[in-house]
Order: structure tokens, then sequence, then C-alpha cells
């Protein structure tokens, strides 16, 4: 789906997934920062306690005063993350996520490693014990993102892992020979995990482009990217219903190419095809923004105008006569130059309906063609 995607619209469906999966990663991974920082802080309380009479005050006291004011600064960003502008970088906020997180490991690992008992088997276990039950609820906060789940591991369990494993002691040496298959088994979860979360997310946010691709075609001329009849009629009726409650000025302008089967049988269809387009741009670049144009048929074109009085509707009008009237279409062959005809109704009690205003607009159009063509007329002005 990705690949039709990609090449349907040239690769812009996969750049959104891709920044719509990494902030919904984001959004999730600062969700668990307020009990997360909670939690190290409490578990740090709770192993200076056990350690106050094994390891020195001082020790403890800078450790505590380091995890509860990373915990607390985590707390304030998580919530500044909250009342952020929607359209604020998000690669910003992940950086200081994973700066913060990568804090958070160091102080947890090194300061572990620090206060761990040298001459305490027992006390070694116990804090052994609280460093993977920390990696257990990294895991559990932070596995859809692997990389998070790396770095809190490896931060919190190295030092400690490192110092075992060199000691002659068999059952430090198992410790750390477990500590390494638990490392592993965590890495290989998250990343499990992650795979998971994003590949989910990607197909959510596919299908969701795929039906906006389909409902913007459903309503989009292929040939000239204009509204096609139906997307036209439904604004159309929105305007009219509008202009009609308030009851404000309305105009419709209905166009066509003068002769535009003759253009067909003489220069071909592709040159009939560059003609619409060129008809379809003149438009756009001459209407106002709040005006609503739409390719209704064939070589049939309408505008739709809120707001413009006959004066401004015939102004219009005749703009866009002028313009096409003069703009050269090119062709192996030479240069071509065409006209088109118009017919201008306005809103009025008795055409108070898009379709009502259509077939005022078209046979005023009708007049215009037999009356020689490029031209402008107005029935109900």
């Amino acid at each position: 789906m990705s690949e039709r995607l990609e090449k349907e619209t040239g690769g812009a469906p996969d750049r959104r997934v891709e920044e719509r999966v990494r902030t919904e990663l984001v959004i999730l991974l600062f969700g668990q920062v307020p009990l997360s920082s909670f939690i190290s802080a409490l578990v740090a309380s709770i192993l200076c306690a056990l350690l106050w009479h094994v390891t020195g005050h001082d020790l403890l006291e800078a450790w505590w005063l380091t995890i509860v004011a990373i915990s607390v600064a985590r707390v304030a960003m998580a919530l500044a993350f909250k009342r952020r502008p929607n359209d604020d970088d998000i690669a910003s906020w992940e950086r200081r996520f994973i700066t913060t997180l990568v804090m958070t490991g160091i102080a947890w690992g090194v300061g572990a490693w620090l206060m761990m008992p040298k001459d305490s088997l027992a006390y070694q276990a116990v804090v052994y014990f609280f460093l993977m039950g920390m990696v257990g609820g990294a895991v559990t906060n932070y596995s859809a993102d692997v990389r998070s789940v790396t770095a809190t591991v490896v931060l919190i369990l190295l030092p400690s892992t490192l110092a075992f494993a060199i000691e002659e002691s068999p059952v430090t040496r198992a410790m750390a020979f477990g500590s390494v298959i638990y490392a592993v088994s965590a890495f290989r979860a998250a990343a499990t995990l992650s795979a998971s979360f994003t590949r989910s997310h990607e197909l959510t946010y596919e299908l969701e482009i795929a039906r906006e691709l389909a409902e913007r075609q459903a309503r989009t001329d292929e040939l000239t990217e204009m509204r096609n009849r139906r997307a036209f009629y439904e604004l159309g009726e929105l305007a009219i219903s509008q202009a009609t409650r308030y009851n404000d000025p309305l105009a419709l302008i209905s166009l066509d190419i003068d002769r535009f089967k003759n253009i067909n049988d003489t220069w071909g269809h592709a040159t009939g095809d560059e003609t619409l387009r060129l008809v379809a741009l003149i438009i756009q670049r001459t209407i106002r923004t709040s005006d609503i144009a739409g390719r209704i048929g064939g070589e049939e074109f309408a505008i739709l105008l809120p707001r413009a009085s006959a004066e401004q509707a015939l102004a219009m009008a005749e703009r866009l006569r002028a313009a096409m009237e003069k703009a050269p279409l090119y062709h192996d062959a030479g240069t071509i130059h065409f006209t088109s005809s118009f017919g201008v109704a306005i809103r009025n009690a008795e055409a108070n309906t898009l379709d009502r205003l259509l077939a005022e607009a078209d046979r005023a159009l009708y007049e215009a063609k037999e009356g020689g063509r490029n031209r402008v007329v107005c029935r109900t002005c």
C-alpha cells in the first residue's frame, strides 16, 4: 500500500506517515514520564533507607538529591510538552526526552555502583535487585522505543555488571552473566514491541491517507485538477444557502470554450486537453479566494461568486474572456488562439438555487454563442 501511495503522491505519504508515527511515539514516551519519574524517586528513597547504615550518608544524600532533581525536571518537561504548540518541533522534544533519560540511567547506574557495599554480598544482591527492577520498569514504560530501552538497560546495568564480572567470586560472576541474559532478553522484547507499534501506526495512517486521497480524487477533475461537478455542487449549495440566509448578493458565471470540437479535430485531443488545462489555470489565477470554480463537464466551467454584485460578476467574466482571448497555446505546427463565451446569472427570488442559477447562466451562455461567441451575456443583471 505504501508503494502505491508514494507513486500517486510523489512520496508525500511516506513522509507524512513517518512524521505522524514519530509524533505518536514521542507523545507515548512523554506520557510515561510522570509516573516513571515518581517511581524512580520513590525507589531511590527506599534504597537509601536500606543502605543508610552501611554506606556513607554524604554519598547517599548526594545521589538521592540527584535522582529527585532529575525526576522533577523530567516531570516539568512532560508538563511543558503537553502545553506545546501543535506546530512545535517534535524532534527537539524527542532529543530532550532522550537526554533526560540518559541522565537518569547514568545517575542510577553509576550511583548504585558507588553506593554498593563492597564487603557485603547480601547488600550487593539487594542493590542489584533494585537495578533489575528499574530496568524492568523501563522496558515496560518505553518498550515502544527500542532506543530508550537499550539506553536505559545499558546505562543502569553496565557499571555494576562490569564490576561483578571482574570479581573472582563465582556468585558475582553468575550475577553478571544473568544480567547480560536479562539485558539481551529486554532488548529483543523491546525490538519486537517497537516494530509492532511502528507497523501498526504506519498501517493506520496509510489507510487514513489513502482515504483522504480517494476522497480528494472523487472531488477533483483529473485533467485540470479543479473541482469536479460533484464538488462544485456540494460547495455551491452551501454558498447559496448562506447567501439566502443573510440575503447576500451572489452571482454565477458559466463559460464554454468556443469551437472546442474543432480544436480537437484539427490539432488533436492532446491539444484539446492542454486548452482545458490553460483555461483552468486562467480561472484559478483570476478569481478571488472566496470564489468557487469547477469543471462541470466537457469544455464547460462554472464559477460561483459569493457576495458579488452584477457589476462585479460582469467585470470578472470580462477579465476572464480577455485573458483567454490573449492566451497563446503553443503547438508544433504553430501558436493556437482560442476564445470562450460567458453567461452570467445573479441570484434573485426566481433563481435562488444552484440548478436555477446554472440554468439561467446557461441560457445567457447560449445567447453569447448565438450572438457571435467570445462574448459575455447576462440575462438577470
